[in-house]
C-alpha cells in the first residue's frame, strides 16, 4: 500500500512539469504605412494569432513614433473607417494585416517615418496582456 502511495505521488508531483505551456496570443507581423509629406497621421496594420479557446479584444495600443494610437475598424466600401473602442480576435483565428481589417491609425507622429524604419507597437488587451511587436515602415 505504501509503495502504491509513493508512487501515485510521484506521478502528482511530476504532472505538471510534463505538460507543454499554453499557447498564448502574439503579434505576429506588422507594417506601418509611410506617411505623406507633411502628414502627421499614418496607420499601422498587425496580423494577430490567438490559439487559445477564448475571444480576446484588443483595447489599447501605444507606438514609440506617435502622440496617440486610435483603434480603428476595417474599411468598407471606401469610407474612412471607425474609431472603435476594442476589436474582437476570434478564438482559434486570428486578424489580417490589411486596410480591410481592424487596424490603428497613428496620430501625432511624432518623428520622420521612411521606408526602412521600425516602429515599435505595443497593444493591449482585455485580460491585460500586452502584444509586442515590431513594425517596419512601407510604401502602402
Amino acid at each position: 500500500m505504501r509503495s502504491l502511495f509513493c508512487a501515485l505521488a510521484a506521478v502528482l508531483l511530476a504532472w505538471p512539469a510534463g505538460q507543454a505551456a499554453q499557447p498564448a496570443p502574439a503579434a505576429v507581423s506588422a507594417w506601418v504605412a509611410a506617411p505623406a509629406a507633411g502628414a502627421t497621421t499614418t496607420s499601422a496594420f498587425v496580423e494577430i494569432s490567438n490559439p487559445t479557446m477564448y475571444e480576446i479584444y484588443i483595447t489599447g495600443a501605444t507606438s514609440d513614433a506617435a502622440a496617440k494610437v486610435e483603434l480603428r475598424a476595417g474599411v468598407s466600401g471606401g469610407a474612412e473607417p471607425a474609431v472603435v473602442p476594442e476589436f474582437p480576435v476570434p478564438a482559434y483565428g486570428g486578424t489580417q494585416a490589411a486596410a480591410s481589417a481592424p487596424h490603428l491609425r497613428l496620430v501625432g507622429v511624432t518623428r520622420p517615418l521612411a521606408p526602412g524604419d521600425t516602429v515599435q507597437l505595443t497593444l493591449t488587451t482585455d485580460g491585460g496582456a500586452t502584444l509586442k511587436v515590431a513594425a517596419p515602415v512601407r510604401q502602402p
